[in-house]
């Protein structure tokens, strides 16, 4: 067996290298790593490449020095299986020409500092990702979590958007340059961690973590008093049931909620899928939906603040979009969400004026949907004097459109 490449452990930091890591390090013509890792062996004689950029350009590289016969050692952050770069060099090389050296794990670290067994703990990486549903899951099914972090995704920030989704700990620590001089350890609550500020690499613990008040119980076709809302900026309780089917939601998807308004219908969808992405441009209907997801715990939604269509830029690509409001940019909102949609994808717009009806007919069927229009249009009862009488609510126009097998 061939094995050109060795990927290795570099632990918390070179002095958990064993005498048998540096000798092989002493032997490789090509030296690759972080530069962190570099910086510890300023006599190698081994050519340096960087890891930075585009990883699949760096893979590239050592693919044409293998191919010239050198020897490769690939220096990885704690252990290089365990949420590192172990996993694509195998991918790209395959297992058999790859050896891999495991050593102490960031997480591994930070556990035997704080005294605590991890077999059962949770872990999840935010290295080029922010909080995910699955973050949030992980962090109250466990009673305590791991999080990798990085420079976008700070402990700072994490904190800040766990106390958004009504997060509380128990405890919070985070342990920055590990197995260094400079290592340093701070424990706080989840305030304290998002007030301050942590240099990089780190490694943040949360124990305890629930939310802090036990989530309300999501139905549908709430009422409009059990949502958090500004004036007549909200779906009716009967259109939103509507709405809802329509929308032919499952398990695997992720939803856009365009112009989500309160997040009504945002928050009952929560149910049904994967992920939510409510985008709203008004502070504070942000705010209402931010107060919404906390009281009926609905971990899985995200809400951004900005206009669209820009907003949606940095989203999760949609399976499915609902649209509450698009005003006069209708047009560009439906045409970038289809763009962002497979072959197969199902987009609702729900609107009350005849001018955005047309935008909608019109835009759906140039993206290739096929489109149904559902003119919507309630009574509901209200008591008067001794008896009751119906009380038209406005009409409102649910367009559904259908592509591929939606």
């Amino acid at each position: 067996m061939n094995q050109s490449i060795t990927v290795m452990g570099f632990g918390l930091s070179e002095r958990d290298l064993p005498q048998a890591s540096l000798a092989l390090i002493s032997e490789a013509d090509v030296l690759v790593g972080g530069k962190r890792h570099l910086s510890a062996f300023p006599d190698t004689s081994a050519e340096k490449i960087v890891i930075q950029g585009k990883m699949s350009d760096v893979l590239d590289r050592l693919e044409a020095k293998v191919s010239q016969g050198s020897k490769v050692v690939i220096l990885a952050s704690g252990d290089p299986l365990y949420y590192g770069i172990g996993s694509l060099v195998t991918k790209r090389f395959g297992a058999d020409a790859v050896r891999v050296i495991p050593n102490v794990s960031a997480v591994a670290g930070a556990f035997s500092r704080l005294g605590l067994s991890w077999h059962d703990a949770g872990v999840v990486s935010l290295h080029g990702r922010g909080p995910t549903p699955e973050t949030l899951k992980s962090l109250l099914v466990h009673d305590k979590t791991a999080v990798f972090t990085d420079l976008t995704n700070s402990p700072d920030s994490v904190a800040a958007r766990l106390m958004e989704q009504g997060v509380t700990a128990r405890a919070c620590h985070v342990f920055e340059a590990m197995g260094t001089p400079e290592e340093k350890h701070t424990e706080a609550s989840l305030e304290g961690i998002a007030a301050g500020a942590f240099s990089d690499p780190n490694m943040m613990v949360v124990l305890g973590a629930a939310l802090a008040e036990p989530p309300q119980a999501i139905g549908l076709g709430m009422p409009s008093e059990a949502f958090a809302h500004q004036r007549g900026m909200i779906t009716k309780p009967e259109v939103r049931a509507v709405t809802l089917a329509k929308l032919g939601l499952e398990g695997h998807q992720v939803l856009w909620d365009l112009g989500a308004g309160s997040g009504s219908v945002s928050i009952e969808a929560s149910r049904f899928v994967k992920q939510v992405c409510a985008v709203e441009q008004k502070p504070e209907r942000v705010a209402d939906i931010r107060t919404n997801i906390t009281r009926y715990g609905a971990t899985n939604m995200t809400v951004t603040e900005g206009a669209l269509p820009d907003a949606a830029q940095d989203l999760p690509d949609p399976d499915v979009v609902f649209i509450g409001g698009g005003g006069k940019n209708l047009d560009a909102i439906i045409r970038m969400a289809s763009d962002r949609m497979g072959d197969n994808a199902r987009m609702v717009v729900n609107t009350v004026l005849l001018q955005s009806l047309g935008t909608a007919v019109t835009a759906l069927e140039d993206e290739g949907f096929n489109v149904e229009v559902l003119h919507m249009n309630a009574s509901v009862s209200t008591t008067v004097a001794w008896d009751m009488m119906l009380k038209g609510t406005n009409p409102v126009f649910i367009v559904t459109g259908i592509r591929g097998e939606g």
